[in-house]
């Protein structure tokens, strides 16, 4: 049995000039231990994904159709009550900022105590022993004196282990990361991907990266969901994905990446830009910006098509129509 299993997922935001969909079928599973990432350009819907799955959107979002069954309980339907022995016990999340997620008057000790008395009757000696040990993990310099710190007296590096430190402190079985090294400087980035890396083939943690980066990707997880305008477009094996990617957008993504352009040449890009989740047009969303539509790409949405190992969402994958690809 899956770890996380999400089916035909469907989330909805209501505005004055009508609903808006922003997640549409969603289907996946996660296994105990198992990297995923999840990527696309911004607009894609992969952050409001992250925050389905521990149904955390605020309104007026609200998941509208669809499960998220972990560990045979569906989080859709849960109450906040319910909820809070799921999130940040069970399942955690890593956001994109670290000064949006510390709270700024508290000490990181004080947070950290606190998040663990949330979930466990401990005495506050017990909790700032898991509390340091964790810091320990994460490999921050003096953690007896960061402890007794404020988050801005460190730096964004170090903020960012915090936050991952936290995330570890209830030994959750899955991690979400939301382009967790977003706001860092290139080589910093790289420390906190090989350390998230490392924690969770070392607890065996399940994975779920959030990212538009496809190199990261690569390197750090073992299966890729490629998402556009709300939907999944192809979902496989990741070293499938990226050697032989299926989907035009996915060709797209690899072929912007900077180290698929002769140095001294512009970066490829895909033309044009994502339609707006209020106006996505007939049939294909990604239609507009291919160079591969064909006629029916116009009137039908593209059904996920297997295709050995991946599954992919276009048109010339169909039996009638398919192509060779590459």
């Amino acid at each position: 049995m899956p770890l996380l299993s999400v089916n035909n997922l469907e989330v909805q935001f209501a505005l004055r000039q009508g609903a808006v969909t922003a997640l549409r079928d969603i289907c996946f599973t996660l296994e105990r231990g198992e990297r995923l990432g999840v990527v696309g350009e911004s607009g894609a819907g992969k952050s409001v994904l992250g925050f389905s799955i521990i149904n955390l959107i605020s309104k007026p979002g609200a998941i509208t159709h669809g499960e998220v069954v972990y560990e045979d309980q569906n989080l859709a339907v849960m109450d906040n009550k319910q909820l809070r022995s799921i999130r940040g016990n069970r399942i955690a999340m890593i956001f994109q900022d670290p000064m949006m997620t510390l709270n700024p008057v508290l000490t990181i000790g004080a947070q950290m105590v606190e998040c663990l008395h949330a979930h466990r009757k401990i005495s506050k000696a017990e909790a700032r022993a898991i509390a340091l040990d964790k810091l320990k993990q994460v490999q921050i310099p003096s953690p007896e004196t960061r402890l007794d710190q404020y988050p801005h007296e460190l730096s964004g590096g170090m903020r960012q282990r915090i936050v991952i430190a936290i995330s570890l402190l209830l030994d959750p079985d899955l991690i979400i990361a939301d382009e967790p090294t977003t706001a860092l400087d290139v080589t910093i980035q790289a420390e906190i991907m090989d350390l998230i890396l490392t924690l969770c083939k070392e607890h065996n943690v399940a994975l779920m990266l959030i990212t538009h980066d496809l190199g990261v990707v690569a390197e750090v997880t073992q299966r890729t969901m490629v998402m556009y305008a709300g939907r999944i477009i192809e979902e496989g094996p990741t070293q499938e994905i990226i050697h032989n990617a299926r989907h035009p957008y996915t060709h797209g993504l690899i072929n912007a990446l900077p180290e698929m352009t002769t140095p001294g040449q512009r970066l490829n890009q895909i033309p044009g830009s994502m339609p707006s989740l209020q106006s996505i047009p007939d049939g294909c969303a990604f239609r507009a910006r291919c160079d591969r539509a064909i006629e029916i790409c116009k009137t039908q949405v593209p059904g996920l098509q297997v295709q050995q190992d991946v599954k992919v969402a276009c048109h010339l994958y169909s039996p009638e129509n398919e192509v060779p690809h590459g």
